[in-house]
């Protein structure tokens, strides 16, 4: 086919096809009489290097494309940061172009001159290096999306436990805040999917880190209760209690664990997210001794903090009393037991939780629903002691059965703490 014929094929000018055909980036065969003659293949580089100049790639990178000296995908990417860096450029203009129309307003006799520096400013590549890093900062990784939308999970948590429960007080607020979880998942999912980079790197890394970090820190609180259980607690016992606050401290061995494991990430994917955990590493690292000194001595007060409980005898421990005070049965003055309501205080269980507090002659409490034992029969160990307690001691026993109905747990377990406050 003629040259006309190939213009009207690719919608390029006879001028466009020869200058592509001077450079190289197309060859064409001529007949006998020396005339161009157009094959359905150069039909095709034609509408190929249309299409790349329309995408905005030079000659020259097109020529390193044809010679196979650079992967299509790659000049994609780069092409993707160049415009990125001109949009950096023109949105930088326009606040210039409306700061000037602003000082217009003002003044109609305004300089030009005098945003000179601005100007050249905005078009050197420390501003456009600059601009860019806030923006990969402020771009999201997929591990990061995944941890806020866990986050703001635990709305609709709250909303299907409290209908699974029957639970319905505050239901109103509860579903307020499942439509505003609703709105922000929906603004964070929309906000991260229209990202040119969505970060996928590390993602698998920073789920089995979490895992891991999940499993030390169990194994971390049963190495803390085995440590009690060996130094503290008798044969003879009947149960015993890791108390709170201590029981809390394995969440601190647990979020050190933690910025290890996203130290350990950031070394080898470098998302800015994860940054910061470098700089508490780096601090922490600098006062070795001191960290080695506060997780030696907050182990100390984790292993002391236990309550025990024998035949005979209760004996409380602590960080500050490590050989325990020992209270006789009959040093007990009131038991209270029952369970919660739906009327509950910050941090004071669920509702339907059973509650077993001892109140002793120094007014200290202590509820043991939570205790450790040896019998396999989960919660014996509280109908035993009760039963020691009320046939070996004249304590006054305070109990109710009101909001047995909200406790979910197996009807034999709610059988048990009912025939304890009957008992």
């Amino acid at each position: 086919m003629k040259i006309k014929d190939a213009e009207l094929l690719t919608g390029l000018s006879a001028n466009t096809i020869r200058f592509y055909e001077n450079e190289g980036l197309i060859s064409v065969k001529r007949n006998s009489n020396s005339y161009r003659v157009y094959d359905e293949n150069n039909i095709e580089e034609l509408k190929y290097i249309k299409n790349l100049r329309k995408l905005g790639l030079s000659i020259s990178t097109i020529k390193e494309l044809n010679n196979k000296k650079i992967s299509l995908k790659k000049v994609l990417e780069d092409r993707i940061r160049e415009i990125e860096e001109e949009e950096i450029t023109f949105e930088s203009k326009k606040d210039i172009i409306r700061e000037i129309l602003q000082d217009i307003n003002k003044n109609v006799d305004i300089n030009l001159n005098k945003y000179s520096e601005e100007l050249e400013y905005i078009e050197t590549e420390e501003y456009t290096e600059l601009i860019t890093e806030i923006n990969k900062f402020s771009q999201r990784s997929l591990s990061f999306q995944l941890l806020i939308t866990l986050i703001w999970s635990s709305p609709f948590i709250t909303f299907y436990t409290s209908i699974s429960e029957e639970n319905y007080e505050s239901i109103g607020l509860k579903s307020m805040l499942c439509i505003i979880a609703t709105v922000i998942l929906t603004l964070s999912w929309r906000k991260y999917l229209s990202q040119n980079d969505k970060k996928f790197g590390g993602t698998i890394s920073f789920i089995v880190g979490i895992m891991l970090v999940l499993i030390l820190t169990l194994v971390i609180y049963v190495f803390i209760g085995k440590l009690q259980a060996l130094i503290f607690v008798p044969d003879d016992y009947i149960m015993y209690m890791y108390k709170a606050p201590y029981s809390y401290i394995s969440l601190f061995f647990e979020v050190e664990i933690f910025i290890l494991l996203i130290t350990f990430l950031y070394t080898r994917i470098k998302n800015v997210e994860w940054q910061w955990a470098t700089y508490v590493f780096d601090f922490m690292k600098n006062n070795f001794i001191k960290f080695i000194v506060l997780n030696l001595v907050l182990l100390y007060m984790g292993i002391t903090g236990i309550t025990v409980v024998t035949k005979t005898q209760i004996i409380d421990y602590s960080f500050y009393n490590p050989f325990g005070t020992e209270y006789t049965y009959n040093d007990i003055n009131k038991v209270s037991a029952g369970f919660i309501g739906k009327q509950r205080k910050l941090f004071g269980g669920q509702p339907g939780d059973f509650y077993y507090i001892v109140t002793l002659n120094d007014n200290k409490k202590i509820n043991f629903y939570q205790a450790n034992s040896a019998y396999e029969d989960t919660y014996l160990e509280l109908e035993v002691f009760d039963k020691l307690i009320v046939d070996n001691t004249k304590s006054k026993k305070v109990s109710s059965k009101e909001n047995y109905k909200l406790c979910y747990f197996d009807k034999r377990y709610v059988d048990r703490f009912l025939r304890i406050i009957e008992y």
